[in-house]
C-alpha cells in the first residue's frame, strides 16, 4: 500500500512530498513496499521487442513492477518475501521469465505516458487512489480476460468490499486486490490507562471520541480540556491529532450522512455544502478550534519539526489519531516503541461508522499480447494466492487482499500485529472505495479539499469555505 512508516511524517501524504515522510499514497503505490520504499514510477525499459513476446520455444518474458525494494531495504523481511515469491514462481513456471523492475518516482503521471508509448511494464502494483485516469483512458486490461483463461483465478478469494473498488457498472474488473487498509483510530493505551478511562471499541460514537479526547488533553498543570481553568495556551498532551488532508477526514462526512461529491461525481453542489456535510466539517474543526483537543496544523508542524509524529505519539504527547495500517511501520520503528502502548479502534459513528479503503492492486496493460495474457494471469493468481499473501502477516505492511490469508493471519504467531489486525479486518465491511478510484479528476479536487480544510482549521468559517470550494470543484468538473 502506499508509504514508509506510512505516514511517517506527521501530516502528509507521500514520502516524496513535504506533506509527509510516509503517506497513504506512497504506501499503497509500493504494492506492499516497506517502510522506506519509493513511490511507484515508470519503467525505463521498453516492454515491446523480442524479449517481451513469446519466443519460438514458447518462452515468455513478463516485465513486472512492484517487487523491488530500495537499497536500504535489501535483506529486510519484505525483500526476502519478494525474492522467494519470484524464485518460487519461476521454478514452477519454466516457460515464464520474470523481469522484475524497480519503480522510479512520479509513477502516477508517467505511467500514462509510458502506456501510450509502449514502454510500460506488463503488470504492476497500482494504488487505487489513482486508478480512475487509467480506467478512463482504457489503458488497463479487463481482468475477466484473465479469469476466463485461468478459471482457478477466481474473485471469491478477495474481500467483497475491496474487490468492489475495481468492478465497473458494465461488469469489467480493472485490477485484482493485492493489499489494503481501512482508516482506523490509533490510541495510546498508556495514556488511557493512567487516566482511568476505557479504551474505545466497536460501537463508540463521535460524542464518545470527543469526551475521550477532552479527558486526554492536558495542560502544564495537569488539568484536562474538560476541567475548569484549563490553559489552552499551555497544552503538553493532546487528545487527538486532526489532519487537514482530505484522505484523513473525508469519511467523516460519510459518517454523518453527507459527502463531498454527488454519487455520480458530477458536482459538489448539494453535497459538500449540504447540512450533513457542513455539520461533519464543523464537528471536525471544533476539535481544533473550540475544544482545543487537537493542535492546528502549524502547531503540529512545529511539534514534529525535530521529531517524528510517531515518536511523539509513543512518548505520550498525543493520545489518538486516524490512519491506515501503514502507520504500524513507522510506529514500530519509532523511538520509544513498545507494543503494549499501541491500540487501534474502528471509526466512531455519527449516523454510521463508514470508513475508506486505501488499496493497491495488480493491474495489466490493456495491449498485452494475447499469448502473454495467460502468463500474466498465472502470475496474478500466484501473487494473490495464500502462499505469497500469507507473508503480509510477517512483513506487517498491510492487510492481505486475499480474505482467507488475512483472516488466517489473525492467529499467526509470527505476526507482530496479530492483536491489532482484527480491527482492520472487521472494519473492511464498512469500507468504501477511495474517490480516486472512481474519478480521474479527483487528485485536483482532493487538493482543493486539502486547501479548504487548511483554511477552516486556521479559523475560516466552515460554510463560507465549503461554498467557495464547491464553486472551484464544480469548475473542475465542468458542472453547470
Amino acid at each position: 500500500m502506499s508509504h514508509a512508516s506510512s505516514h511517517p511524517a506527521s501530516h502528509g501524504r507521500s514520502i516524496h512530498s513535504p506533506r509527509s515522510v510516509q503517506s497513504r499514497r506512497s504506501f499503497l503505490q509500493w504494492g506492499v513496499a516497506a517502510a522506506a520504499a519509493t513511490a511507484a514510477g515508470p519503467v525505463l525499459a521498453a516492454c515491446g521487442g523480442s524479449d517481451g513476446e513469446a519466443g519460438a520455444n514458447g518462452q515468455i518474458t513478463l516485465k513486472v513492477m512492484g517487487f523491488e525494494v530500495n537499497p536500504e531495504e535489501k535483506g529486510s523481511p519484505l525483500d526476502k518475501a519478494y525474492k522467494k515469491f519470484l524464485a518460487d514462481f519461476q521454478a514452477e513456471h519454466k516457460n515464464i521469465t520474470i523481469d522484475s523492475i524497480a519503480t522510479p518516482p512520479e509513477f502516477d503521471t508517467k505511467i500514462i505516458v509510458d502506456l501510450a508509448s509502449g514502454t510500460a511494464p506488463d503488470l504492476w502494483s497500482q494504488d487505487a487512489s489513482s486508478l480512475a485516469p487509467l480506467i478512463d483512458r482504457k489503458l488497463l486490461l479487463d481482468m475477466r480476460r484473465c479469469t476466463e483463461k485461468l478459471p482457478s483465478l477466481d474473485t471469491k478469494r478477495f474481500f467483497p468490499a475491496v474487490l468492489d473498488i475495481h468492478e465497473q457498472e458494465d461488469g469489467a474488473i480493472y485490477g485484482l486486490p493485492n493489499d489494503f487498509t481501512p482508516m482506523v483510530v490509533y490510541y495510546n493505551t498508556d495514556l488511557i490507562g493512567k487516566a482511568g478511562l476505557t479504551a474505545p471499541t466497536a460501537g463508540w460514537t463521535w460524542d464518545d471520541q470527543l469526551e475521550l479526547a477532552k479527558q486526554l488533553t492536558k495542560d502544564g498543570k495537569g488539568r484536562t480540556a474538560a476541567d475548569g481553568g484549563f490553559d489552552a495556551a499551555d497544552i503538553t498532551q493532546w487528545g487527538y491529532r486532526a489532519g487537514q488532508y482530505a484522505y484523513q477526514w473525508v469519511y467523516r462526512t460519510w459518517q454523518n450522512g453527507g459527502d463531498v461529491l454527488a454519487p455520480d461525481r458530477s458536482t459538489a453542489t448539494g453535497y459538500l455544502d449540504s447540512a450533513a456535510t457542513l455539520e461533519a466539517l464543523q464537528w471536525y474543526a471544533d476539535l481544533v478550534l473550540k475544544h482545543k483537543v487537537s493542535p492546528k496544523p502549524s502547531v503540529l508542524d512545529s511539534i514534529t519539526e525535530k521529531s517524528s509524529f510517531e515518536a511523539e505519539f509513543m512518548a505520550g504527547r498525543f493520545a489518538m489519531f486516524d490512519s491506515g495500517h501503514w502507520s504500524l511501520v513507522g510506529l514500530t520503528a519509532a523511538e520509544g516503541y513498545k507494543p503494549e502502548l499501541l491500540g487501534v479502534a474502528p471509526q466512531p459513528a455519527s449516523k454510521t461508522d463508514a470508513t475508506v479503503l486505501y488499496e493497491s492492486s495488480f493491474v495489466i496493460r490493456h495491449d498485452l499480447p494475447e499469448e502473454k495474457i495467460e502468463a500474466a494471469a498465472r502470475f496474478v493468481e500466484a501473487a494473490t494466492g495464500r502462499s505469497y499473501q500469507d507473508t503480509k502477516a510477517i512483513t506487517g505492511i498491510a492487510i492481505a487482499g486475499n480474505q482467507e490469508a488475512a483472516e488466517a493471519s489473525l492467529a499467526n504467531a509470527d505476526s507482530q500485529f496479530a492483536g491489532l489486525d482484527p480491527v482492520f479486518v472487521e472494519a473492511t465491511a464498512k469500507g468504501r472505495p477511495p474517490s480516486g478510484s472512481q474519478l480521474a479528476k479527483y487528485p485536483t479536487i482532493e487538493g482543493l479539499l486539502d486547501e479548504m480544510m487548511d483554511r477552516i482549521l486556521a479559523g475560516g468559517a466552515v460554510e463560507t469555505e465549503a461554498k467557495k470550494t464547491v464553486k472551484l470543484i464544480d469548475q473542475e468538473l465542468d458542472a453547470q
